[in-house]
């Protein structure tokens, strides 16, 4: 039995045969998803010597405490490092062992220290610059019979042709949300349909109580700040409290309240979402449909550049859209 505890990762584990594992896996998937946590699932069945199967560990020996406490000894993580963007050759390639860290290369072909197998985990592989993923199809070319090699990647389409070539590819999909509603219900958590629509931001794994109900009072607070955008002094403060690390998020929300506004006006039909409908009637009653194509498109070149990471005054940007709100 499987120690898989999230149902719609479960139907993947029929996917992998212990005795025809592919040494390079990629797996691939919305952020949030559970692609690291399926990575270290797998990874720490392969490490437990007390494993009868895969994605099966006793959870008692010395290589699952190990792991557990991120200390074993044959795993070896690499991610963005600090306020890093890219996963640097260094990363890699390591540095001198007695001034610094280990290359996976030379980690790959030394013998296990307390298991069977040694395993390199790349979380957020599409972080790699070119010289990295060069650098890691050399470490393909050269393989060890007991070394692992597993990519996780919410953006596998930035990875080299060359090293997708190299890896077995297994995409995770989001669940139904059905699936996500019974899961989330069998945890004591309860939310509907339409909030799980405006979460989706969040981290699925991460779902809980709290972090529902701190959404709820976001939410909140994001359609009272609309309710005030009507006079100048008022959309200041709005402009300088939504300038911040949730702003992105925060203009999604307001790009599909815009979309829903042109639904409703063109198709004069009953609002199916309780969230932000003081908003939606408010806009679909008082913008003409140019008006809301316009709005759109200012948000949709403030989003655009916020993703791209230019560099641009968000808090007036923020401004100019509120006062066209």
């Amino acid at each position: 039995m499987s120690n898989i505890k999230y149902p719609w990762l479960k139907k993947y584990l029929h996917y992998f045969d212990a005795d025809k594992l592919a040494h390079a896996q990629l797996f691939s998937g919305k952020s949030g998803i559970g692609k690291s946590y399926f990575s270290y699932e797998l990874s720490k069945s392969l490490l437990c010597p007390n494993s009868a199967k895969l994605f099966d560990y006793c959870g008692k020996c010395i290589s699952c405490n190990s792991f557990n406490s991120g200390t074993h000894p044959d795993f070896k993580s690499i991610q963005l490092e600090g306020e890093n963007k890219v996963i640097k050759i260094s990363q890699l390639r390591g540095t001198k062992k007695d001034n610094g860290t280990e290359g996976i290369l030379n980690f790959s072909h030394e013998t296990p220290l307390i298991s069977k197998s040694k395993i390199v985990h790349i979380n957020s592989a599409e972080n790699m610059n070119t010289e990295s993923q060069n650098f890691l199809l050399k470490t393909l070319e050269e393989p060890s019979n007991n070394t692992y090699i597993f990519l996780t990647s919410s953006k596998p389409f930035l990875l080299k042709p060359t090293l997708l070539s190299r890896l077995n590819h297994v995409s995770l999909s989001l669940p139904e949300k059905k699936e996500l509603l019974d899961w989330l219900k069998s945890i004591n958590v309860e939310i509907n349909y339409q909030e799980l629509n405006f979460l989706e931001d969040v981290n699925i794994i991460d779902l809980s109580f709290d972090l529902i109900n701190q959404a709820r009072q976001e939410i909140d607070d994001f359609s009272s700040d609309l309710a005030k955008c009507n006079s100048s002094k008022k959309i200041e403060k709005i402009a300088t409290k939504w300038d911040d690390s949730n702003l992105l998020k925060k203009l999604n929300w307001l790009s599909r309240i815009i979309r829903k506004s042109i639904f409703l006006k063109i198709n004069q039909s009953d609002l199916e979402s309780p969230l932000f409908a003081e908003s939606i009637s408010y806009l679909a009653n008082s913008k003409s449909l140019i008006d809301l194509f316009e709005l759109s498109n200012e948000l949709n070149i403030l989003i655009d550049g916020l993703v791209k990471g230019v560099n641009l005054n968000n808090k007036l940007q923020i401004k100019a859209l509120l006062s066209s709100y």
